[in-house]
């Protein structure tokens, strides 16, 4: 990927700009329950640890997933320090990279540098891509190592270089390091569709041998070395983690088949309402896109009636995906009306307006959904000037129009956002301003924390104390201890349906430096309502009752 020309350079800077914004308040808001914190603190175990084979979560075995995030995770603390910014700092560079392969992939494919720099501005606006950068998960570091794969892919068919194909075949299996062989779905599918679409057929020589060997030996590392130690978990990963995943309610996280098509009607809003028109009565408009477009068109949509199919679903499981709808979209955007243009940018700045005018008039009239702050309303009212200048000021006209107010309105989002949640940690569920309270009021470091029937796996994070998980009859609290080599694990999850589970409590409370964490919803449970007396003092959240000593 070569930066030559004028535009080349036009992007490097908007890349600059991109990365200033995203690592902007990147610190400032507290680790969001339950999946950051969950990865959060598994990398911090790993990190104290020193074991890069076995994560573990609270002192527990945790092989739910490939360990790659863990390790990017764990260099980033080893440079920042264990806290939030250090969690979260390779996700922003992340962005940046899947940011230079999207210009990558749209100038290979339309040998056109102006559709590679919409491209890029248009993938950065994008809800889905901003969410993956500010929330700790696999799925921004998998989408990284897909698009790369993708790159060193196209770039192989274009160029013929050998060193491409075993680039991509590394990259497909360090893929498989981070998510499993969910990351086969959208790989498999682009290159099928691509030999489909440009009619070329399936040549198998030497050297795709042998980068399908590396490609096995990469992403099959982990999972041998721990199945060595555990034969237990071939059962485990088959069956629970991947089968599970496709056709059963795993995790509570099962889905409706129409909520891919619901979300990506709001996510690629208001680009869809351009393109539409065009194909709305003319079938034959479709066979004119181009063997690039068509590629990316039937690539998109055979991926998401893939994962509409599959039970379980979450927003991010789709983020691969978008990088094609991104690339399209920029190819379309010369084809459509300057009238077109001009509706798309105007919808742009009246969603960059409601964004900002909400921000500043929770602020003016005290309304009670979340805190606005000063900061937050001059940096609201500093966006909403810009967007409203750069529309006035540019031509209608101009193809790269609609795409740039696109890119304010994104940089709006990523800038507000830091700002409002580091003032609304109820709105991430986040425990730092209640731990932090914990710490203020008590320095003593063998305090311990206990919290009723819920896994807040930020607790040890943001504080050295001992966290005692009570276990009943909530989903996240039952753990998989099956994999244990001894009994540990019993000192950090107790089960309220042992015996000896109340008398251990009632010894506990007695303790100088014990707190009790409950869900604001729900009451100590009967059998544990003789700890209401034991405690002089309580402080109320926006999600949790905290019970404590002065």
């Amino acid at each position: 990927m070569t930066f030559k020309n004028k535009i080349d350079r036009y992007y490097i800077f908007f890349i600059l700009f991109v990365f200033a914004l995203l690592i902007f308040g990147l610190g400032s808001y507290g680790l969001a329950e339950t999946s950051e914190a969950r990865y959060a603190e598994i990398s911090r175990e790993m990190f104290l640890s020193g074991d890069y084979l076995n994560p573990e979560l609270l002192g527990i075995f945790h092989f739910h997933k490939p360990p790659i995030t863990y390790y990017i995770t764990t260099v980033g603390y080893r440079i920042f320090g264990i806290n939030e910014f250090g969690a979260r700092f390779f996700l922003q560079v992340a962005v940046i990279i899947q940011l230079f392969l999207v210009y990558g992939l749209a100038n290979l494919l339309y040998k056109n540098k102006k559709v590679a720099f919409l491209s890029g501005l248009i993938y950065f606006s994008m809800p889905i891509v901003l969410i993956s950068s500010r929330n700790l998960t696999t799925d921004a570091y998998l989408t990284t190592f897909i698009l790369a794969a993708i790159y060193c892919w196209q770039y192989y068919v274009s160029h013929k270089r050998i060193i491409m194909l075993y680039s991509f075949y590394l990259l497909v299996g360090l893929a498989l390091l981070t998510k499993g062989p969910v990351a086969l779905l959208f790989i498999i599918t682009y290159i099928v569709i691509e030999k489909i679409i440009f009619k070329r057929g399936l040549k198998m020589g030497v050297h795709h041998v042998m980068g399908i060997l590396l490609c096995l030996i990469v992403g099959a590392s982990w999972y041998v070395l721990v199945m060595m130690e555990n034969p237990k978990l071939w059962d485990y990963f088959i069956q629970k983690q991947l089968v599970s995943r496709i056709n059963a309610d795993s995790f509570n996280r099962a889905k409706p088949v129409w909520y891919y098509g619901l979300l990506l009607t709001g996510l690629i809003f208001p680009w869809w309402i351009s393109i539409i028109p065009r194909f709305r009565s003319k079938i034959r408009a479709i066979k004119k896109l181009g063997e690039p477009s068509l590629l990316l068109l039937y690539s998109s949509l055979v991926v998401f009636v893939l994962f509409s199919v599959f039970t379980t679903k979450l927003i991010l499981y789709i983020l691969p995906m978008f990088w094609m709808p991104a690339v399209f979209i920029a190819a379309q955007i010369p084809q459509v009306s300057w009238m077109t243009r001009k509706y798309i940018s105007l919808l742009y700045v009246t969603l960059i307006s409601l964004l900002c005018l909400t921000v500043i008039g929770i602020w003016i009239f005290k309304l009670p959904i979340i805190a606005s702050t000063n900061y937050a309303s001059l940096i609201a009212l500093g966006i909403l000037i810009f967007s409203l200048i750069s529309f006035s000021v540019i031509d209608n006209h101009k193809n790269y129009k609609p795409a740039l107010m696109a890119a304010i309105f994104g940089a709006g989002l990523l800038l507000l956002s830091s700002v409002v949640l580091s003032d609304n940690s109820a709105l991430i569920n986040s425990t730092r301003d209640m731990v932090n309270f914990v710490n203020h009021i008590s320095k003593d470091k063998n305090k311990t924390i206990v919290v009723d029937d819920y896994l807040l796996t930020s607790i040890p994070f943001y504080t050295g104390a001992q966290l005692i998980t009570l276990k009943d009859d909530r989903n996240t609290t039952q753990r998989e201890t099956q994999f244990e080599n001894d009994e540990k694990w019993k000192q950090g999850l107790w089960d309220f349906n042992d015996c000896t589970t109340i008398s251990k409590m009632d010894s506990i409370s007695r303790k100088h430096g014990n707190f009790l964490i409950l869900s604001e919803k729900e009451a100590l449970q009967k059998d544990l309502s003789f700890l209401s007396s034991r405690y002089n003092s309580q402080k109320e959240y926006a999600k949790w009752r905290l019970y404590y000593n002065k």
